[in-house]
């Protein structure tokens, strides 16, 4: 009964041992380094708290208690074969037949040191394979990328050997580029120190210039104060000469403004001519009112010369209106006389006009020509005379105030009241 019961129970253990299944360290097809989650298995149910390598298990038949070690790892066999003898720990094993009681509690004490020691040499084992896995693994790392460096694509060469050339491109441009600042620079200053020195030397001529300016404008105010010192002696001159003798300067000047030349040789004559004595050699009042209404004369004789030409224009202007308007009144008249004398319809109208007018009553003279004038202020004279004679008269008269006012008209009005005369006069016929 003992053996069937146990080989379940080692079976159950070997699952339970980490080092059992040959894993090497990897943690079950886990790698170093890694974080996971890590199962809690049950406590001994003794509460001893005792570490699963050196986990005892009691086992109990008959009511009698026995412990059984577990087995060691094929790894452990293999570090303990590549120890040297001396430093290997020793084994001990407990086996079924072992009781409980024929082991005493300084021999467990010692197994337990000795399976704390074998735990802890263990402990340090793994941690010294656990670097060189490491190791391994940043090496192989390392392999790897230059295996994939060393099997890289041509395109990408090129594109690295690319990326250099112009890179070195880039960098003579750069270097170019800053030699042409650094010589800009240079010029900068050199034309900014020459503009600096050409305003200085422009500021000490503007300066040199406005003293010569205030020089001559001070020498200016001299010589005008020296030319109206000159003017009023030359007038206190002309004041002091007779006539004869301002006449013979006038004809000495020459004719340069000959209006303004005029009226001064007038009031310096005027002022000469002045009998008043006055002190400080200045003329008189009078002499002075005198000279402007000469100026004033001669202003006035100007204007009328000018009216007298404007008159004239007048004249010759009407003359030429009343000259083209006899000669269209004449060519008028002469074309209805042709159309009468050329045209026999106009004479039937003209007698069965005759007629009509006969049975209708005698009018007079005045009274058609009221009716071919129209309304006007001289038509009940018309119509009250009836003597031939007077009524001609009285045309002429209307004729020649006609052409009186067609002079003052202009142009286009005088072409229609010939019309209109003209017409009038056809009628008449």
């Amino acid at each position: 009964m003992q053996s069937g019961e146990q080989d379940p129970q080692r079976q159950e253990e070997e699952r339970e041992d980490d080092m059992a299944g040959g894993d090497l360290g990897y943690g079950l097809g886990r790698k170093p380094g890694g974080i996971y989650e890590k199962g809690v298995k049950p406590q001994n149910p003794d509460g001893l708290g005792l570490a699963p390598a050196a986990r005892l298990r009691r086992v109990s038949s008959h009511g009698s208690a026995s412990f059984k070690w577990t087995a060691y790892t094929a790894l452990h066999t293999v570090f303990q074969k590549s120890l040297p003898q001396d430093k290997r720990p020793g084994y001990w094993r407990l086996n079924s037949e072992d009781v409980m009681y024929d082991l005493s509690t300084e021999e467990l004490k010692q197994r337990l040191q000795e399976v704390e020691e074998e735990a802890e040499f263990l402990r340090s084992e793994l941690e010294v394979t656990q670097r060189q896995l490491e190791g391994k693994y940043e090496a192989l790392k390392i392999l790897q990328s230059r295996a994939v460096f060393d099997k890289a694509t041509t395109h990408t060469k090129t594109l690295l050997q690319k990326s250099e050339e112009r890179n070195k491109v880039l960098e003579k441009d750069v270097n170019a580029l800053q030699w042409e600042i650094a010589f800009n620079q240079v010029q900068f200053k050199n034309i900014e120190q020459s503009w600096k020195e050409k305003y200085q030397r422009v500021c000490s001529e503007n300066e040199t210039l406005n003293v010569t300016l205030e020089a001559n404008a001070s020498q200016l105010q001299e010589l005008k104060l020296e030319n109206s010192s000159l003017n009023q002696q030359h007038l206190e001159l002309l004041a002091m000469l007779n006539v004869k003798e301002q006449k013979m300067f006038r004809e000495s000047v020459p004719p340069s403004s000959s209006g303004v030349r005029e009226g001064t040789a007038l009031e310096l004559a005027v002022l000469g001519a002045c009998s008043c004595s006055v002190s400080g050699g200045e003329p008189c009042p009078c002499a002075k009112s005198a000279a402007a209404s000469r100026t004033q004369v001669l202003q006035l004789k100007q204007e009328l010369d000018t009216q007298r030409k404007w008159k004239e224009e007048a004249f010759v202007m009407a003359d030429a209106f009343r000259i083209a308007f006899e000669q269209q009144l004449k060519r008028r008249t002469d074309q209805t006389l042709r159309l009468m004398e050329a045209d026999p319809f106009l004479r039937k109208e003209t007698s069965k006009a005759k007629k009509v007018n006969g049975e209708a009553g005698a009018l007079t003279m005045g009274q058609k020509l009221k009716g071919m004038l129209g309304s006007s202020a001289d038509c009940g004279k018309l119509e009250a005379l009836d003597d031939p004679v007077e009524i001609l008269r009285m045309l002429v008269d209307l004729v020649c105030v006609s052409i009186s006012l067609l002079a003052l008209c202009p142009a286009e009005e005088v072409a229609s009241n010939l019309n209109v005369a003209g017409n009038d006069l056809l009628l008449i016929n």
